[in-house]
C-alpha cells in the first residue's frame, strides 16, 4: 500500500511567469492575484489608486490583488510579469499589500533578463513546475530590492532583513525565540509583528520558503532527494516528501519528472489578462 505522501492531492494555484506586451490603447482590469512587473524594453504606464506609474527597463512595480489598474503600452514595450496567487509563493504579505515601484540594480537586471530569455516556462506551454521554479528565483531578491526595512528606525519591524535572514538559513528551521533573539525583540512581540508583516507564522513561512527552494533544487537531477531533504533541514526524506506533496499536490519525484518532459504535467491555464503574451 503506498504511503500517504505518494498520493496526489488537489494542487493550489501557483505562480505564472511570462513576458507580456501591453496594448497601445488604454485598458483596465483587476484580478484576485498579485503581480510583480519588471520592465524589459520600451515603457508602459499603469495607474493604480490615482497614482501613475511608468514602467521602464531597470524598474519594477507591485500590483496588489484586487486593485483596479489602468494600463497603456508605449514604445515597443515588453515586461516580465509574475502572477502570484495569495498564499502561493513565499513572500511577505506586507510587501504585496500596496502598489509600489522599485528600482532594479545591474546584477538583478541581468538575472531578470536571463530568466526572460529562457525558452521554457515563459509561455503558455511552460509546465507548472517551471513557472514555480522561475517565480521562486525572482522572489529571493524582491524584499531587498524594495528596501522595506528602514535603517535607523529601531522601532520598525525589519521585514526585509528578517526575510533575507530566513532565506539564508534554509538548512534548519529556526524557532521564533531564536529569530527574536537575533533581531533583538522579545519572542512574543516578534511573533506578533512577524504574523502581521508576513501573513503567516514563522514556522509556516519558513516551510513555504524551504519548499519553494526545493522546486529549484529538484531541477538538478544529479541531486538525490535525500540530499535535498538534508539541505533544506528536513529530518528525513519521508518528511520532506510528505511536506512537499501537501504543498504542491504531488511528490517531489513526480515534480522532477514534469520538469524533464513537456508532457510531464499540465501547463497552467493562462490567466485572464489584457496584456499580450509574447510569442
Amino acid at each position: 500500500m503506498p504511503a500517504p505522501a505518494e498520493q496526489a492531492l488537489p494542487a493550489a494555484p501557483g505562480p505564472l511567469v511570462e513576458t507580456r506586451v501591453y496594448p497601445s490603447q488604454t485598458d483596465w482590469h483587476r484580478h484576485d492575484y498579485h503581480q510583480v512587473l519588471f520592465g524589459l524594453d520600451g515603457a508602459s504606464e499603469l495607474e493604480i489608486g490615482g497614482h501613475l506609474h511608468r514602467l521602464e527597463p531597470r524598474g519594477g512595480l507591485i500590483v496588489p490583488a484586487g486593485e483596479r489598474h489602468d494600463f497603456l503600452g508605449l514604445e515597443n514595450n515588453r515586461q516580465l510579469v509574475v502572477d502570484i496567487p495569495p498564499g502561493s509563493l513565499a513572500l511577505p504579505a506586507a510587501m504585496m499589500g500596496r502598489a509600489r515601484a522599485f528600482g532594479v540594480d545591474d546584477a538583478w537586471d541581468t538575472h531578470v533578463r536571463q530568466l526572460a530569455a529562457l525558452p521554457q516556462g515563459m509561455r503558455q506551454g511552460g509546465s507548472r513546475q517551471h513557472h514555480w521554479q522561475l517565480a521562486s528565483m525572482l522572489a529571493s531578491g524582491l524584499a531587498q530590492a524594495l528596501g522595506l526595512d528602514r535603517r535607523g528606525e529601531p522601532a520598525r519591524f525589519p521585514l526585509a532583513q528578517v526575510d533575507a535572514y530566513l532565506r539564508q538559513h534554509l538548512d534548519a528551521p529556526l524557532r521564533a525565540s531564536q529569530l527574536a533573539a537575533h533581531f533583538g525583540w522579545s519572542t512574543r512581540r516578534f511573533h506578533t509583528l512577524f504574523c502581521d508583516a508576513f501573513g503567516d507564522t514563522p514556522h509556516r513561512y519558513q516551510m513555504r520558503l524551504r519548499l519553494d527552494q526545493a522546486t529549484r533544487l529538484l531541477a538538478d537531477r544529479k541531486q538525490a532527494l535525500a540530499e535535498i531533504s538534508l539541505a533544506l533541514g528536513f529530518p528525513d526524506q519521508t518528511t520532506f516528501t510528505r511536506s512537499f506533496t501537501q504543498r504542491f499536490g504531488m511528490p517531489p519525484g513526480a515534480w522532477r519528472a514534469g520538469l524533464g518532459s513537456e508532457g510531464g504535467s499540465s501547463p497552467p491555464a493562462s490567466r485572464q489578462c489584457h496584456g499580450l503574451i509574447e510569442s
